[in-house]
């Protein structure tokens, strides 16, 4: 769920026939969900096809949220081969760059000695996926920019590749594979406690990894790039009964497995079923991928002493357990990751309200989907939690949210947010998109466990293609004791820019207060004109207010580390409402920027202005205005200062359209503003 108070849930339900192919055409009407054992009604309903786009805002944060595949490559370096890490690599890295659908997002981590990592959270960006793939945190660009969220994996590189390249095909001229090399020969010697111990570590990070993401929205694909681990070391079976039960297991027959015969050593065991449980309630699945292929391994591979392949039935066992699949027996990695993606490609949302408001906390609720239908197979998650505890909460979790806020580009949550971007052209020509971030006052205050309110503040810019072009990060205390009344009246302002190129940008924000967990995300989207367009740029109306009557805070992003704010008016400076409110018969003073087009009348009253609101049906009312200056600027942008005055407006929600017209040079322009009308 996304938000402290929700009170819905939304649960990715996957219907496959005999054949396994993913069922297309349901509908509601052909589900039944019960919740702890009690039918429940289905409130919200979204058939989803992940070769197109995501769903809209009109599905609401918490199917939306759900709506996204999302898939984790996990690369284990601690039981696989040199050449197989090269090889998976290779696979994954083409498999992000030509198979992956527009709305899907990708995350990638490692497990070692030291536990999992997580190189990149689940993002849009492909080009820092395959960044991240390349490296595996082992070989490192130079100076490698990190993001607190992971959603990038070097913010130096907006776009990876040039320069880098692809990992190289033979494994001997690759940086990485001596070091797998020396790390498998270590793995080689060590004697059975060790190997066991090792096990036991690998199935405890997988259990916190997978408890990690029930943070995370929706059905979350682990794909484990790895050789097994040997389970006769355990302690179980030997000689034949080893074979059958590894065969069994292979073939997908696990009926026919002890596994108290198979897994011999207890805490082993345990730990397997603490996994299993841990993935069916967090809504994860675990695909395995044998990256030893039918072949020896190659030359790096046959310089270790263990055989290849050994374990391949421990891969297919977490495969079939899971709901996941295995892949294996195959040279061509990539094959097997592309049937494994086309399985889930048509799916289904359900969303329905728990019976039960207050519940206890950390409590486990059981869930159970049904379809109508022959021979249909469904899969979900098979548990919840509706309440957390504050010692279920984790740090990580608490960055996962944030993540999945931005990377999915959510708007919502129990602090309310809105902003206004204006595209900006400097003195010298150089593009810019500065930002009015508002947070809601009394959100923020509420909760508030002291005198002081800690907060942190997230936003990203993204491009036309899913990349992230800049981010700005900050994490402001403040003193309620000297803010409170200007938060509770006016709210927080957080004013930054970034830097991003012309078309379409995608900005997206994430607002948390530390001691009440309260959160908010916001999206907006921005068309950035290009430098030298011949058409005028305006801006929003910026509704202006005092500054110092407000709490604003400056925050230079990554990429314009010293922050050039273009509102003012002459040498005094001032700050807009993001989303402003109007009266019925009161004047209201706002300010619009222009820039380009070639203007050339240089008085406020020879440019036409004219303004409509229009509401939600699509109707509109004329706005009357008065421009009564225009206030010049040595950066080359206009300001031109008009008095808004509406009437007989019936109060609710707007769109104010402005437009410009110059006479003299027969350039115009347009801009628009969400406001309400009171």
């Amino acid at each position: 769920m996304f938000g402290a108070e929700v009170r819905v849930v939304a649960v990715p339900v996957f219907v496959t026939d005999k054949a396994g192919r993913p069922v297309a055409g349901l509908t509601a009407a052909d589900f039944e969900i019960q919740d702890d054992g009690k039918k429940v009604p289905i409130v919200a309903f979204l058939p989803v096809d992940a070769s197109e786009a995501a769903a809209g805002g009109e599905a609401g944060s918490l199917v939306q949220a759900a709506a996204r595949r999302q898939l984790l490559f996990l690369f284990d370096l601690t039981f696989s081969t040199p050449g197989g890490i090269v090889r998976a690599r290779q696979a994954a890295a083409a498999f992000v760059r030509e198979s992956l659908a527009p709305s899907d997002l990708a995350a990638v981590a490692t497990f070692s000695q030291k536990g999992v990592d997580v190189l990149v959270s689940f993002t849009p960006d492909r080009a820092q996926v395959e960044g991240a793939i390349y490296g595996l945190g082992l070989v490192e660009p130079q100076a490698r920019m990190r993001d607190v969220l992971s959603i990038a994996y070097d913010l130096g590189l907006p776009r990876w590749g040039p320069g880098i390249g692809p990992p190289p095909a033979d494994t001997r001229a690759d940086p990485m594979a001596e070091y797998l090399l020396q790390m498998a020969r270590s793995m080689a010697r060590s004697d059975q406690d060790q190997y066991r111990r090792r096990v036991e570590g690998f199935l405890a990070g997988l259990d916190v990894l997978a408890r990690a993401l029930d943070s995370v929205q929706g059905r979350k694909q682990l794909i484990l790039l790895s050789a097994g681990f040997d389970s006769t070391v355990l302690g179980g079976a030997r000689g034949q009964e080893s074979q059958e039960a590894s065969d069994a297991v292979l073939s997908g027959r696990l009926w026919e497995v002890q596994s108290d015969r198979y897994f011999g050593d207890s805490q082993a065991r345990d730990a397997l079923d603490q996994l299993f449980r841990s993935v069916a309630r967090t809504d994860t699945v675990i695909h395995t991928v044998d990256i030893t292929g039918l072949a020896a391994g190659g030359a790096v591979d046959e310089k270790l002493p263990q055989p290849i392949g050994a374990g391949r039935d421990t891969l297919a066992l977490l495969a079939n357990n899971t709901g996941g699949q295995f892949v294996g027996g195959t040279n061509d990695l990539k094959a097997g990751l592309d049937e494994l993606l086309a399985r889930s490609r048509r799916f289904y949302v359900l969303a329905f309200e728990p019976q039960t408001a207050n519940d206890k906390p950390d409590r486990v609720r059981r869930l159970k989907v049904r379809v109508g239908g022959d021979g249909l197979t469904v899969s979900h998650r098979r548990g919840y939690v509706l309440t957390r505890s504050n010692a279920a909460a984790s740090p990580a979790a608490g960055t996962l949210v944030a993540a999945e806020a931005i990377a999915k580009g959510l708007t919502g949550g129990s602090i309310r947010l809105h902003a206004v971007a204006v595209p900006y052209r400097n003195a010298k020509g150089a593009l810019s998109l500065p930002v009015i971030l508002q947070a809601d006052g009394p959100a923020l205050v509420q909760g508030a466990s002291s005198n002081q309110l800690s907060l942190e503040v997230f936003g990203y810019a993204f491009d036309a293609e899913g990349q992230v072009r800049d981010v700005v990060t900050l994490s402001p205390v403040v003193d309620l004791g000297a803010a409170k009344a200007r938060l509770e009246g006016k709210g927080l302002q957080v004013i930054t820019s970034f830097a991003v190129p012309s078309g379409p940008v995608d900005l997206r924000f994430f607002v948390r207060e530390k001691s009440s967990e309260r959160t908010g995300s916001l999206r907006l989207r921005v068309e950035m004109p290009a430098p030298d367009g011949d058409g005028v740029v305006l801006s929003p109306p910026l509704a202006m207010d005092d500054p110092s009557t407000r709490l604003v805070v400056p925050a230079p992003s990554r990429s314009l580390p010293r922050l050039e704010i273009p509102f003012r008016l002459a040498e005094a400076p001032f700050t807009a409402e993001p989303r402003p409110t109007l009266a019925n018969g009161v004047a209201r003073e706002v300010c619009v920027m222009a820039w380009g087009g070639r203007i050339r009348s240089d008085r406020a009253q020879d440019v036409e202005f004219e303004s409509e609101l229009v509401d939600a049906s699509g109707s509109s009312r004329d706005v009357p205005l008065d421009v009564t200056r225009l206030v010049p600027d040595a950066d080359g942008v206009g300001r031109y200062v008009l008095t808004l005055r509406p009437k007989g407006m019936a109060p609710g929600a707007y769109l104010l359209r402005m437009s410009l017209y110059d006479p003299a040079s027969g350039a115009t322009g347009s801009s628009e503003l969400a406001v309400r009308v009171e």
